[in-house]
């Protein structure tokens, strides 16, 4: 077993479903009574002597002998059926009986009132049955899911006569509930908290050890109480054996805290509750350090929130943990030191190890997002050595000392092969790690054109090696053999064969002349590889020919899966794209910025969603949901697709808005990030407004000076936390530290408001929101590529002027009034949805005067 073979671990509470043996045991006393009452009646059973010539002493004897095996036979075989079927119940593990809760709190407890024990009950059989076991993917989003728990009622006990035994007799038919779980509520132990008490045990006497279970509401006690439970459950279930996200724990005690966190941080993807959800990881990786496949979902959201170093820190993290005894893939990943490693835990990772590889590559692709997150051009935003700069620098160190496995393998990053020095001389100026943060306001000409030039060769660096991870990763995985068989469900080779295509087309972008629009012509950056790559450049110009990219797709062979379309339609979506950064013009000295235009890119874009369409179709209704965010808004592939005409309506189509589908601008998810920290914002200034409001209206005067320190002091941290946040707005972990704060503040004053998740695109909000931060005299009617972006730097303004003006707050004054006023000034300046037609400049004067009055 998994927990034994490693050690050290804490064996699981619950024993082991021995329901093998106990069918075995069904079965065998059911041929001793077959045998004892079918057998003596055959014709070979009567010729025997004793039977021809009995004596009646033998006749008595015998007729004892059979009646008694058969009868105690048959009830053994009831007995070991009985038995079997309830371990078998106990390893499906997918069926829990709850009683109703005791409830020990006082009979005038207005909790009780509140939230009675019947209540409470059934609020935890639908958390506990809404649990859910997910399993890897891919493409960045929320895997595939399913429940996995089943509560049952003891329907029938309660009724009398003849009618209680026909439902128990109905009742022996089904499947046994192979566990009860019994509660008792109770008062916190200190004052506003809740207590819950639980018991599991598994039919018919094995008990785990009570949980006790206390937090500061009840919602979330239930949450954890049933996470609780179900991390009981899991090690010794079947689920261990195909959920490989749990594999490791196989007769193992899962931490409850474990599965709480991992429950949490996908309950909060849901919700777009994106830097809760990576914190919830986070601490789920605390507890669980050689997770992969925690790490792989870190990862993908750390795609979704434009976070590409991070994203390629932690696939390479994953890679490194991994492919630790597999010698091939070690010498070349993590050195020779680590090529004779113990191979325990291979089988169980090679789906994270392809996953990884492949998201790997797929990132370094995107080349001139990295780029521009190494080579930072700032704008006014922010200040130079801010939280997300201080961990930009330490991801710069980080991976300029893990590349350097290129320089040692003939990675062909130019058309010729190149000595192992050049390719040194050639890593140290793409990959240079004392970078400064460059501010365009302040840089001159020269810098710009140093910058701009120096991403645009990290970006042909990076799309070739994403060409070579893929051709060897091609090379390694041509063959799935049964070892790889549950890597079926999330990649295929032809979806590598198509990954392929884009990572030849993204390394052709990345290498166009800026001037003349040439383009290399395609050659294999692996020299082991022995794929024949397609040329979807023909005339070695740029952009594709349409006809070369449908012969190239067409000729990977009919689609299958959704990976499969939906690289297929990538590849499409990427020769609609502008050969700048992020699908954008290219920003150096007499770039020509050659594009597909007119009726070429309408056919192009029709063959695209014509693959999101199958894609669509392939996929199951409810994985639909789950990949919506990824392709409608957060993939960089298709962020010039998404503002095409026949996109909406493949959206319109595919997901039945309530509304019409927009055409969506090319930077709509930056949109969705600064709208979201400016929600923020007022949220916490209507939170620390509404503590400062009830303050004032209380009639009687504060007596004791260390409760108006304290009032103080939390004031000042919510300042600071603020000043924080509009510095550091690109930093999960800042945000997340403000979420965390505004928490304990709201629940301290009783503050209903609460933070929303990232908003989804929409474009009459855009338009509203921009009128709300310009004014009456802000431009109307413009394209919705223009409005984002003014809109965006209208934010980045805003948040540097928030900056300043808190370092001249006052936090001497002790008029609580007058600091829920400032409180309600500061809502109201960065409240873009108000309708009175101010602007934000109007509604930052009017918070100015209220902090220097």
């Amino acid at each position: 077993m998994a927990g034994q073979r490693h050690g050290g671990f804490d064996q699981a509470e619950l024993p082991e479903a021995h329901r093998i043996r106990w069918w075995l045991a069904a079965v065998t006393a059911g041929l001793v009574a077959a045998g004892f009452a079918i057998v003596p009646y055959l014709p070979f059973f009567q010729e025997l002597t004793f039977i021809r010539d009995p004596k009646v002493a033998s006749v008595i004897t015998w007729t004892v002998l059979q009646t008694s095996v058969v009868v105690i036979s048959a009830v053994l075989t009831l007995y070991f059926t009985g038995k079997a079927r309830l371990e078998a119940a106990a390893f499906r593990a997918n069926q829990i009986d709850i009683r109703l809760f005791a409830d020990e709190r006082p009979d005038a407890s207005h909790d009780r009132e509140i939230d009675s024990a019947v209540e409470l009950t059934a609020a935890f059989k639908r958390i506990l049955n809404d649990s859910r076991l997910y399993t890897p993917t891919s493409v960045p989003g929320v895997g595939g899911s399913y429940d996995f728990i089943q509560i049952v009622e003891n329907a029938g006990e309660s009724a009398d006569g003849w009618w209680k035994a026909a439902t128990k007799l109905i009742r022996l038919a089904q499947p046994p509930a192979a566990f009860t779980v019994t509660g008792t509520v109770r008062p916190g132990n200190t004052s506003g908290r809740y207590q819950l008490i639980l018991e599991l045990v598994r039919c018919p006497r094995f008990a785990a050890s009570p949980l006790v279970i206390e937090d500061e509401s009840w919602p979330r006690v239930l949450h954890r109480a049933a996470n609780a439970v179900a991390a009981l459950v899991i090690p010794r279930s079947a689920y261990v054996r195909t959920n490989i996200h749990w594999a490791a724990w196989r007769d193992a005690k899962i931490p409850y805290e474990l599965f709480d966190a991992y429950q949490r941080a996908n309950h909060f993807i849901t919700y777009r509750r994106y830097d809760e959800a990576l914190a919830e990881y986070y601490r789920a990786l605390s507890l669980d350090p050689s997770n992969v496949y925690i790490r792989l979902e870190i990862a993908a959201l750390q795609e979704q929130l434009d976070l590409h170093l991070d994203a390629l820190a932690t696939y390479d993290d994953v890679i490194t943990l991994c492919s630790r005894g597999k010698p091939k893939l070690a010498r070349w990943w993590i050195g020779e030191d680590f090529a004779r490693q113990p191979r325990h835990a291979g089988r169980s990772r090679d789906v994270a190890l392809l996953i990884a590889r492949y998201r790997h590559a797929l990132v370094l692709g995107h080349g001139d997002s990295v780029a521009g997150s190494w080579w930072v051009r700032r704008t006014t935003a922010g200040v130079p050595g801010d939280a997300r700069a201080l961990r930009r620098a330490e991801l710069r160190a980080a991976l300029e000392l893990r590349f350097r496995r290129y320089v040692e393998l003939d990675v062909r990053t130019r058309p010729y092969a190149i000595p192992r020095e050049k390719r040194l001389e050639l890593h140290r100026r793409v990959m240079r790690v004392s970078v400064p943060e460059l501010v365009v306001q302040d840089a001159t000409l020269e810098q710009l054109a140093e910058y701009n030039q120096r991403a645009a060769e990290m970006r042909s660096y990076f799309c070739a090696l994403s060409q070579y991870e893929i051709e060897r990763l091609v090379a390694d995985y041509r063959n799935f053999g049964r070892r790889w068989r549950r890597s079926w469900e999330q990649l295929t080779n032809r979806a590598l064969d198509l990954s392929l295509v884009w990572a030849v087309l993204r390394r052709a972008m990345a290498d166009v002349e800026p001037m003349s629009g040439a383009v290399p012509e395609p050659r294999p950056a692996y020299p082991g590889s022995r794929v024949k790559l397609a040329d979807v450049c023909p005339d070695r110009r740029w952009p594709p020919d349409p006809q070369a990219l449908d012969d190239t797709v067409e000729a990977a062979g009919p689609r299958k899966s959704w990976e499969e379309c939906y690289n297929a339609a990538s590849v499409y979506a990427v020769a609609m794209l502008e050969v700048g950064p992020r699908g954008e013009r290219d920003l150096r000295d007499r770039a020509r910025n050659p594009r597909l235009t007119g009726e070429t890119r309408d056919e192009v874009a029709r063959r695209a969603v014509r693959e999101l369409y199958h894609a669509a179709t392939i996929s199951h209704s409810g994985r639909l949901p789950e990949r919506r965010s990824w392709v409608m808004g957060e993939d960089p592939d298709l962020a010039a697709l998404r503002g095409h005409e026949l996109f909406r309506v493949f959206e319109m189509v595919t997901f039945s808005p309530d509304r019409a589908a927009p055409l969506r601008p090319q930077r709509a998810h930056v949109w969705e990030q600064v709208s979201y920290v400016r929600q923020l914002v007022c949220e916490i200034a209507s939170c620390r407004a509404h503590f400062w409001r009830l303050r004032a209206l209380d009639p009687a005067p504060v007596q004791d000076g260390r409760v108006l320190d304290r009032w103080r002091s939390t004031d000042r941290d919510a300042w600071r936390r603020l000043a924080d946040l509009a510095t550091g707005k690109q930093d999960w972990y800042t945000r997340y530290q403000a979420i965390s704060a505004f928490r304990e503040w709201s629940t301290d004053c009783g503050y209903p408001g609460a933070i929303s998740g990232f908003p989804l695109y929409n474009e009459e909000r855009l338009h509203a929101q921009l009128r709300g931060a310009a004014g009456a005299k802000g431009r109307t009617g413009m394209d919705a590529n223009i409005v984002v972006r003014e809109y965006v730097r209208l934010c980045d303004l805003r948040l540097d002027q928030l900056v300043a003006d808190i370092a001249e707050v006052e936090q001497t004054q002790d008029d609580f009034a007058a600091r829920a006023d400032l409180w309600d000034a500061l809502c109201s300046w960065f409240d873009d949805d108000i309708a009175d037609g101010s602007s934000s400049d109007e509604r930052r004067e009017r918070f100015r005067k209220l902090v220097k009055p």
